[in-house]
């Protein structure tokens, strides 16, 4: 092997192993399980990411807090096991969820489906996100339904805040919508076509119930109207911003979650937005 190929080996070797910012704990527990995040940070950070994400990691720690078989997805004795892909989520200081990214390399120990804490010794692991790539703080929520759900920040407590809404659509006891003035298309993003006006829609959704998780539909619920009335679905640009909910993706119980979508709009004409809701069937409000 070369001197110059033995470098790059080991530069590589040595990135991977960069350690994570430790961080100083800040334990939530609840009746079943105590849990703190004791590092986080932008890792890997010289990995690809989709477009206006970055990859976060946290490493957590917790042990179980039962007496008896509890089930968060399943159990065994006074363990605690968690259901990852159902429960557990990152979100930042702006309100944006994520769920945990699966098998991400160069990140040892990692959680895989489920994390499993025990009552006689601490368990640790990491959980690797992808994030809106303007992210400061984050947290995580381990949120299943009723009074266990919990929320771990990554350093210091926050909640997260948006900017007075324009507009409120109340959708009985499920859901509110909270329409947000409109920021500025992301200088990345192409110019629209000829004719057309591009904008950035940015709403919050929040979960009333605290009793289960919501599925939302973006391209169903939420749809730009023209002037003829005719629905203007949102464009595939919305893939670029890091802030965004896929189709049938989960608004966690009791919990708020924001979310952009990109549209192109008729250049002058008057904007409209069409919410279709749970219990209400449909909602036009103007966007401003």
């Amino acid at each position: 092997m070369t001197r110059v190929s033995l470098l790059c080996v080991l530069v590589a070797i040595a990135s991977q192993a960069a350690p994570l910012p430790k961080v100083a704990p800040n334990p939530k527990q609840n009746a079943l399980f105590k849990v703190e995040v004791t590092e986080a940070g932008f890792f890997p950070d010289g990995r690809p990411a989709p477009a206006g994400s970055r990859y976060y990691t946290v490493g957590l720690r917790g042990t179980s807090r039962s007496a008896s078989a509890q089930i968060l997805g399943a159990s065994k004795g006074d363990d605690v096991l968690v259901d990852v892909r159902r429960f557990v989520f990152a979100q930042n200081e702006r309100g944006c969820i994520s769920r945990p990214e699966r098998g991400v390399a160069g990140v040892p120990n990692l959680f895989g489906d489920t994390m499993t804490f025990s009552p006689t010794k601490p368990v640790e692991g990491r959980l690797v996100f992808l994030v809106p790539d303007d992210t400061s703080r984050v947290r995580v929520l381990i949120a299943p339904s009723g009074p266990d759900a919990l929320a771990v920040p990554a350093g210091a407590d926050f909640t997260p805040s948006w900017p007075t809404p324009q507009q409120t659509i109340d959708d009985g006891s499920t859901l509110r919508v909270l329409v947000l003035p409109r920021p500025a298309p992301r200088s990345t993003l192409p110019p629209p076509a000829g004719g057309l006006e591009r904008i950035v829609l940015d709403v919050v959704i929040q979960n009333l119930k605290d009793t289960q998780g919501i599925e939302f539909q973006p391209s169903q619920q939420l749809r730009m109207v023209d002037a003829k009335g005719k629905f203007i679905q949102a464009s595939p640009l919305t893939n670029q911003l890091g802030c965004r909910l896929e189709d049938g993706d989960v608004i966690p119980p009791g919990h708020s979650r924001r979310l952009m979508l990109v549209f192109d709009t008729p250049a002058g004409a008057p904007r409209r937005l069409q919410y279709r809701g749970f219990e209400k069937d449909e909602v036009m409000v103007d966007v401003k």
